[in-house]
């Protein structure tokens, strides 16, 4: 091909723009996985894009992020050296830890919140101007963002809420050319938690020097902040309480939540309550009952969630001591074996080298056979003492390994059966309160009907009916109205009281079920990966001690094992 064949090849190329598709994704998952034979055998077999964690698509001329969402389980991710300018569609990997977008045109640094594990982030050579919406990232370690337009100190400050931050990298932008006001004094002050900046160790004179010379922008900085450190710690507490009551599964049940739900977008209520005072009060004496039964439902989940967590421990516990029994009584076995092991292989290795010499000294003899039979039966001992050891070994550990499956399948059992007796004693107390509450709904529909057919019936009489609500003119001439709203009010009230109650059993008896599932799985998992192990470490020492019987050693030009030359000595006695 010549030369400028191969340019114009080249160029063609270049100006072919790179999908992200499933394709791509294969191709980069196989030539980064395996090569050879074990490549073949790969691309024979197909790709199961859920399990990968890791991927480079480097060099593809890719121009915008897509499909990714594939990688459901992605942990690394690497886009370095193409042609994107945009960072988006990164939401449904919410499983990465690390992102290297270096070297290609993003000019924003934007859609990253909710990669909330990343932990080291490089957009390195872009064309960033400013640093911002970055400070959500609260588990990033790394950040790289040299090389870029940033031509602005705003942006820096929010940095400081990230507190597991100790590498950060701004070299070779506008801001860093300021030998004024140099950025690695500014940062040093201003990141405490920072160690390294570009790459180099933060030292506390640098601190203090940057403390001095830019004291008042950190004093500017620091009374800016500090409001926003109030609203911070209070909304991770709201965050913190939401979770919590989640795992409890009593969520919006701490207050008027549940309550507060019935009456919005009900028009049929906001007519009855039309009337005024008396219709108010009654509702805000079920508000009081609700709330009553609503705190019970709420403190029943905490106090049962409690209870999970001991119960949850005390297995963790138990499992844990049964493991390291079985443990302990494993590395006894797998230390006698190494034992017997270690003292056999040696001597081994001496006579097969021993048997060797004497062999080429009674080649063409017929005594031969009688010089090496002592080394013979030396040998034999040898392979019958370990093949002792290691059927013992095998047969002991593959005992100890099935005796701790079986407690823990013990154990799982009697604990998924505590498990679900104290969650359904959980669903039966709040089943309880729901009860309570749904009759109280149905005492203020029918006080509610009696106190508004009397407002209406007194406003006929005294000749006021222009002061009955709009929505109730109607039932002037159909004393069915009030009723109809009634039960309207009261049937959607129930649908929301009944879908409350129906979450908080699916959940529990949902997590019940993962939870145990989960166990087992793990327990399976385990226990192939211990046999796995157990039978690969015999195996690999069962091979290296066989292989000493074929060792050989040069002698005129040729080589042979000690089984040739003792069939070549039994063969000629």
């Amino acid at each position: 091909m010549s030369k400028k064949l191969a340019a114009e090849n080249s160029i063609h190329k270049e100006q072919e723009p790179g999908v992200i598709n499933n394709d791509m994704l294969t191709k980069a998952i196989i030539e980064q996985g395996h090569k050879g034979e074990a490549g073949r055998l790969a691309r024979m077999d197909q790709v199961q894009l859920e399990a990968i964690t890791v991927i480079r698509l480097e060099f593809q001329n890719i121009l915008k992020i897509d499909h990714l969402w594939v990688l459901k389980n992605l942990e690394v991710l690497s886009l370095a050296f193409n042609k994107i300018d945009k960072i988006e569609n990164l939401h449904r990997l919410a499983k990465l830890k690390e992102l290297n977008l270096s070297f290609n045109f993003i000019e924003k640094i934007e859609n990253l919140d909710k990669l909330v594990r990343l932990r080291t982030l490089s957009i390195f050579g872009n064309r960033i101007a400013k640093l911002q919406n970055l400070d959500h990232l609260e588990n990033l370690v790394i950040l790289s963002a040299g090389k870029n337009n940033i031509a602005t100190l705003d942006g820096i400050e929010r940095l400081r809420f990230l507190k597991d931050l100790r590498s950060l990298n701004l070299a070779e932008n506008p801001i860093a050319t300021d030998g004024s006001k140099p950025l690695r004094l500014y940062v040093a002050c201003l990141l405490p938690q920072l160690k390294y900046y570009q790459y180099v160790l933060i030292k506390p004179e640098e601190r203090t020097a940057g403390k001095e010379m830019f004291s008042r922008e950190i004093q500017d900085i620091l009374e800016l902040e500090k409001y926003e450190i109030v609203e911070r710690e209070r909304s991770a507490k709201e965050k913190a309480d939401e979770v919590y009551l989640s795992k409890s599964f009593v969520e919006h049940l701490n207050g008027h939540q549940l309550f507060s739900s019935l009456f919005t977008g009900d028009p049929d209520g906001e007519a009855l309550l039309a009337i005024g005072n008396d219709a108010l009060e009654l509702k805000n004496e079920y508000q009081a009952e609700a709330y009553g039964f609503t705190q019970k439902i709420y403190k029943i989940g905490l106090e049962q969630y409690e209870r999970r967590q001991e119960e949850l421990k005390l297995y963790n516990s138990c499992i844990d001591s049964e493991r390291k029994k079985a443990q302990k009584l494993g590395q006894d076995i797998i230390n006698h074996f190494l034992e017997v092991y270690n003292r056999l292989c040696p001597r081994v290795k001496q006579i097969v080298i021993s048997m060797d010499r004497d062999a080429l000294k009674h080649v063409e003899s017929l005594s031969a056979h009688h010089a090496l039979q002592p080394l013979l039966d030396e040998l034999e001992l040898a392979k019958d003492e370990f093949n002792s050891v290691f059927e013992d070994s095998w047969h002991t550990l593959m005992n100890i390994e099935m005796q701790l499956f079986e407690r823990t399948e013990e154990g799982n059992s009697n604990f998924e059966n505590t498990i679900k007796e104290m969650t359904n004693e959980f669903i039966e107390q709040a089943q309880a309160q729901f009860v309570l509450l749904r009759e109280a709904e149905t005492s203020f529909s029918e006080a509610l009907i009696g106190v508004v057919q009397q407002f209406v019936t007194f406003k006929a009489a005294s000749g006021h009916a222009h002061e009955i609500p709009r929505a109730l003119q109607e039932a002037l001439e159909d004393k069915d109205v009030i009723g109809n709203l009634a039960a309207g009010m009261r049937d959607s009230h129930m649908q929301l009281i009944d879908a409350r109650e129906d979450k908080l059993i699916n959940r529990s008896r949902t997590w019940v079920r993962e939870l145990c599932d989960g166990l087992q799985n793990s327990e399976i998992k385990r226990n192939r990966a211990k046999v796995l192990e157990i039978t690969y470490f015999l195996d690999q020492h069962r091979q290296y001690f066989y292989a000493l019987f074929e060792e050989v050693i040069p002698t005129q030009g040729e080589r042979k094992s000690v089984t040739a030359r003792v069939q070549f000595t039994v063969d000629n006695n």
